[in-house]
């Protein structure tokens, strides 16, 4: 019985928790975007498709959240996703989007970090958006 107890004990502490958490393997993405001249009465519809693309086909993109200056001429977009596979599926999807597009006639990047451990193979696909991947050198998440 004192077997079970501690097995209880250590598969329900915060700690065991902690250092089995899938936050670990979260890729981020941050964009920074400029509305190309002539675009910005496309952005907002632009943005509610993108959104709910992402929502009904994407389950382990846990954040997806546009937001803007008060003028509405700077567009910052900030993306987590569970881990690589999830990352790697939005590219996927993105890529072969009808919204890829519109998205590109729309929208310069400024600036795109990827933050998370990801893959040479993942790296390649988004090479014509960002060369930028960033890996953890330490920290913590609360």
């Amino acid at each position: 019985m004192k077997h079970v107890l501690l097995v209880f004990l250590l598969l329900s502490s915060p700690t065991w928790a902690m250092h089995h958490s899938s936050d670990d393997e979260q890729i981020i993405f941050l964009l920074d975007l400029n509305i190309i001249e002539g675009q910005l009465k496309k952005v907002d519809d632009l943005i509610q498709r993108l959104v709910s693309n992402v929502r009904a086909t994407e389950p382990d993109t846990l954040v997806y959240n546009y937001y803007s200056n008060e003028d509405g001429s700077d567009i910052f977009l900030y993306e987590v996703y569970k881990n690589h596979a999830a990352a790697e599926l939005h590219v996927d999807q993105f890529l072969q989007s009808d919204l890829m597009p519109e998205f590109v006639a729309t929208f310069e990047i400024e600036s795109f970090e990827v933050l998370g451990t990801t893959t040479d193979e993942l790296r390649e696909k988004m090479i014509n958006f960002t060369d930028d991947h960033r890996s953890m050198m330490d920290g913590f998440k609360r």
